[in-house]
């Protein structure tokens, strides 16, 4: 029994002197304080004395308040943190303490309430860790981090609202709060690229309007154009089916000359023969003419005779007179011989009126025929004219059918470019009306930017289109041209924005 109560004390004494070794080693390593439930000091290492720069006989007897903020001693929650340790509770957490001459300790600590052997507590030990240096820096860290998030925050906020400003369309922002050296170069850029963005929209804004007035103009021209284009299409049409007909007209010219020549070629050779015969009939009243004279010279001859034989009959008479009545016979004879002597006078005198009429008409007829030879003459001469004439023009003819044919192919080529022009006038037309209303849409979309008034750029004059019945709008009228702008906006911006 002794030897078992021997080993019951061993053992004992080995647990006894095990936890006097970890209270030693836990009093090496950390600050304790002793307490009674009313918070008075009883007992404290020298761990605790260091951190919080006392001597033993400075905190004994005083209460736990004279480590805590005045302010934090006189709260409800104070109050509290005692009752609960009376309860029996410990509290495990971080503290803020203060020293003497009031430094501030932070600590990690326990406060334990230690229980008599009915189970109450009669005391409280504090287990605590100096993190004074590691909470500092902690806070260090903090603040360093808050300050660098107010930075930060001011620096979003100063890019924030310039995107803000962007996004409105005012490319006149700039941020003019100064940003820390760490975030400048963010806040120059971002200035920078505004002010390039700023000269490029400024000049598509000068420019804008007067690619939309241009592109109307164009649009305008163009319409006037595919007028023009297919009133002209229409006029080769019409001069290609006139050209057809007057072909047409030429070849039947051409097959009619033939004809004509070969009429003519007739007719020539019957004026001749026309020519031979009124040569003769000139040659025939021309024996007329002599016959007519010799009839003349006869009807003399006759009509002396008639005025011999009337003198004859009129000696006779008077002779008969004188015989008396043996004459009387003689007489009567005498009478009627002077009586067919006048007739035979009077008929020579009407013969010789006659032949003279009859000699004066032979040479009116043998004018008329001479005339009518020269006509004859003179008109196979004409038809001989006629002749090369309508040779000539059938030659002609001939080559102007064979150049028409040539124009009417150069005429209709004409027209099937006229008509792919028109086509191609008609797609400028829609491509140049798209382009107006493209540039009427960037206009729209340019004017939800506000831009500095110096970055617009004025543009030049439309080019004037004067569209008359006469005037055909050139590429020069309708051509719209680049202006040349010295903006700010250099690549090297660009590149950087």
């Amino acid at each position: 029994m002794f030897k078992f109560e021997s080993k019951a004390r061993s053992s004992e004494r080995a647990a006894i002197a095990e936890l006097r070794s970890l209270v030693a080693a836990v009093h090496r390593s950390q600050a304790v304080i002793e307490f009674d439930l009313n918070g008075i000091v009883r007992e404290a290492n020298d761990n605790f004395l260091s951190v919080l720069g006392y001597q033993l006989g400075d905190i004994q007897g005083r209460h736990h308040s004279m480590f805590v903020d005045p302010n934090e001693a006189a709260s409800t929650g104070y109050a509290d943190f005692w009752r609960r340790l009376n309860a029996g509770e410990y509290l495990v957490s971080k503290f803020v303490r203060y020293g003497n001459g009031g430094r501030r300790v932070v600590i990690e600590a326990s406060y334990n309430p230690i229980l008599d052997a009915e189970g109450r507590p009669y005391k409280v030990v504090k287990f605590a860790t100096d993190v004074t240096a590691v909470e500092e820096e902690r806070e260090r860290r903090v603040t360093a981090d808050r300050l660098a998030a107010g930075i930060q925050s001011a620096v979003v906020e100063g890019t924030r609202k310039g995107l803000s400003a962007m996004a409105a369309g005012d490319l006149s922002y700039r941020i003019s709060e100064p940003f820390p050296d760490d975030y400048a170069a963010l806040r120059d850029d971002f200035n920078a690229a505004m002010t390039a963005l700023d000269a490029a929209v400024g000049i598509i804004s000068g420019n804008a309007g007067a690619i939309m007035s241009r592109s109307r103009d164009i649009s305008a021209a163009t319409q006037d154009l595919s007028s023009r284009t297919d009133q002209q299409a229409s006029a080769l049409e019409e001069t290609s089916a006139a050209l057809e007909q007057f072909s047409a007209t030429v070849r039947k010219t051409a097959a009619n000359t033939t004809s004509t020549d070969a009429v003519v070629n007739g007719t020539s050779s019957r004026a001749e023969t026309g020519g031979r015969v009124v040569q003769s009939a000139i040659n025939a009243m021309s024996e007329i003419e002599r016959s007519s004279d010799e009839i003349g010279d006869i009807v003399g001859v006759i009509d002396e005779i008639a005025f011999q034989t009337n003198l004859l009959a009129l000696n006779a008479g008077v002779e008969a007179a004188r015989a008396g009545d043996s004459g009387r016979g003689f007489a009567v004879v005498a009478s009627e011989v002077r009586a067919l002597a006048k007739r035979s006078a009077d008929s020579a005198k009407t013969i010789k009126a006659l032949i003279s009429t009859s000699s004066a008409q032979v040479k009116t007829g043998v004018a008329l025929v001479r005339q009518t030879g020269d006509a004859f003459s003179e008109i196979t001469q004409g038809l001989r004219e006629v002749t090369a004439l309508m040779s000539d023009i059938r030659s002609s003819a001939q080559e102007q059918a064979a150049d028409l044919s040539k124009v009417d192919t150069a005429v209709h080529a004409m027209d099937q470019v006229t008509r792919r022009n028109a086509a191609m006038v008609e797609e400028s037309l829609a491509a140049s009306q798209a382009l107006s209303g493209d540039a009427a849409q960037m206009i729209e979309l340019i004017r939800r930017f506000q831009v500095t008034a110096e970055t617009v750029m004025p543009s030049s004059s439309p080019a004037a289109v004067t569209r008359g019945e006469d005037h055909i709008p050139t590429h020069e009228a309708v051509r719209p041209r680049l202006v040349a702008v010295a903006g700010r906006a250099t690549t090297a911006d660009w590149e950087e924005f």
